[in-house]
Protein backbone atom coordinates (compact mmCIF):
# COMPACT_ATOMS: atom_id res chain seq x y z
CA UNK A 1 0.00 0.00 0.00
CA UNK A 2 1.57 3.28 -1.10
CA UNK A 3 0.93 6.92 -0.52
CA UNK A 4 -1.01 8.84 -3.12
CA UNK A 5 0.93 11.50 -5.00
CA UNK A 6 -1.73 14.11 -4.23
CA UNK A 7 -1.34 13.46 -0.49
CA UNK A 8 2.43 13.89 -0.79
CA UNK A 9 2.00 17.15 -2.70
CA UNK A 10 -0.39 18.47 -0.05
CA UNK A 11 2.01 17.56 2.78
CA UNK A 12 4.94 19.21 0.98
CA UNK A 13 2.84 22.34 0.28
CA UNK A 14 1.78 22.48 3.95
CA UNK A 15 5.42 22.21 5.02
CA UNK A 16 6.39 24.96 2.58
CA UNK A 17 3.64 27.19 3.98
CA UNK A 18 4.94 26.52 7.50
CA UNK A 19 8.42 27.53 6.29
CA UNK A 20 7.03 30.81 4.97
CA UNK A 21 5.21 31.47 8.25
CA UNK A 22 8.40 30.65 10.15
CA UNK A 23 10.25 33.25 8.08
CA UNK A 24 7.64 35.89 8.85
CA UNK A 25 7.73 35.01 12.54
CA UNK A 26 11.54 35.15 12.51
CA UNK A 27 11.48 38.68 11.07
CA UNK A 28 8.86 39.80 13.56
CA UNK A 29 10.78 38.36 16.50
CA UNK A 30 14.06 39.78 15.19
CA UNK A 31 12.53 43.24 15.27
CA UNK A 32 11.35 42.69 18.84
CA UNK A 33 14.78 41.40 19.89
CA UNK A 34 16.50 44.56 18.68
CA UNK A 35 14.40 46.72 20.98
CA UNK A 36 14.51 44.46 24.03
CA UNK A 37 17.13 43.12 26.34
CA UNK A 38 18.70 39.72 26.75
CA UNK A 39 15.65 38.19 28.42
CA UNK A 40 13.40 39.22 25.53
CA UNK A 41 15.90 37.70 23.11
CA UNK A 42 15.75 34.37 24.95
CA UNK A 43 11.94 34.45 24.98
CA UNK A 44 11.84 35.24 21.24
CA UNK A 45 14.26 32.38 20.49
CA UNK A 46 12.17 30.00 22.56
CA UNK A 47 8.97 31.10 20.81
CA UNK A 48 10.58 30.58 17.39
CA UNK A 49 11.87 27.11 18.29
CA UNK A 50 8.50 26.09 19.70
CA UNK A 51 6.72 27.33 16.57
CA UNK A 52 9.04 25.45 14.20
CA UNK A 53 8.87 22.25 16.23
CA UNK A 54 5.10 22.50 16.60
CA UNK A 55 4.60 23.29 12.92
CA UNK A 56 6.59 20.24 11.83
CA UNK A 57 4.81 18.06 14.40
CA UNK A 58 1.35 19.20 13.32
CA UNK A 59 2.26 18.87 9.64
CA UNK A 60 3.51 15.35 10.29
CA UNK A 61 0.43 14.33 12.23
CA UNK A 62 -2.20 15.94 10.00
CA UNK A 63 -0.79 15.66 6.50
CA UNK A 64 1.71 12.79 6.72
CA UNK A 65 -0.28 10.17 8.63
CA UNK A 66 1.86 10.55 11.73
CA UNK A 67 5.31 10.41 10.19
CA UNK A 68 6.84 13.11 8.00
CA UNK A 69 9.11 11.84 5.31
CA UNK A 70 12.30 13.33 3.92
CA UNK A 71 10.72 15.92 1.64
CA UNK A 72 8.55 17.73 4.18
CA UNK A 73 11.45 19.07 6.28
CA UNK A 74 13.30 19.81 3.04
CA UNK A 75 10.38 21.92 1.79
CA UNK A 76 10.18 23.70 5.14
CA UNK A 77 13.88 24.55 5.14
CA UNK A 78 13.97 25.48 1.45
CA UNK A 79 11.12 27.97 1.68
CA UNK A 80 12.43 29.32 4.99
CA UNK A 81 15.86 29.85 3.41
CA UNK A 82 14.42 31.42 0.27
CA UNK A 83 12.37 33.75 2.41
CA UNK A 84 15.36 34.80 4.53
CA UNK A 85 17.63 35.49 1.57
CA UNK A 86 15.07 36.68 -0.97
CA UNK A 87 12.16 38.40 0.73
CA UNK A 88 13.35 39.25 4.24
CA UNK A 89 15.69 42.14 3.32
CA UNK A 90 12.78 44.06 1.81
CA UNK A 91 10.28 43.25 4.58
CA UNK A 92 12.44 43.76 7.68
CA UNK A 93 12.37 47.61 7.48
CA UNK A 94 8.56 47.45 7.44
CA UNK A 95 8.55 45.58 10.76
CA UNK A 96 10.94 48.19 12.18
CA UNK A 97 8.60 51.00 11.12
CA UNK A 98 5.65 49.18 12.69
CA UNK A 99 7.60 48.74 15.94
CA UNK A 100 8.41 52.46 16.05
CA UNK A 101 4.78 53.42 15.36
CA UNK A 102 3.56 51.08 18.11
CA UNK A 103 6.09 52.55 20.55
CA UNK A 104 4.87 56.09 19.75
CA UNK A 105 1.26 54.99 20.17
CA UNK A 106 2.02 53.45 23.57
CA UNK A 107 3.89 56.55 24.72
CA UNK A 108 0.92 58.74 23.74
CA UNK A 109 -1.42 56.38 25.59
CA UNK A 110 0.71 56.59 28.72
CA UNK A 111 0.73 60.41 28.57
CA UNK A 112 -3.05 60.50 28.13
CA UNK A 113 -3.56 58.09 31.02
CA UNK A 114 -1.71 60.39 33.45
Amino acid sequence: MGTAISAQMISIAASALCGLLAGLLYDLLRTLRRGGGRALGVICDLAFCLFCTGAMFVTGMVFCAGRPGFWEPCAFLAVFGLYLFGVSPSITPFFGICREKCALFLKKGQKNAK
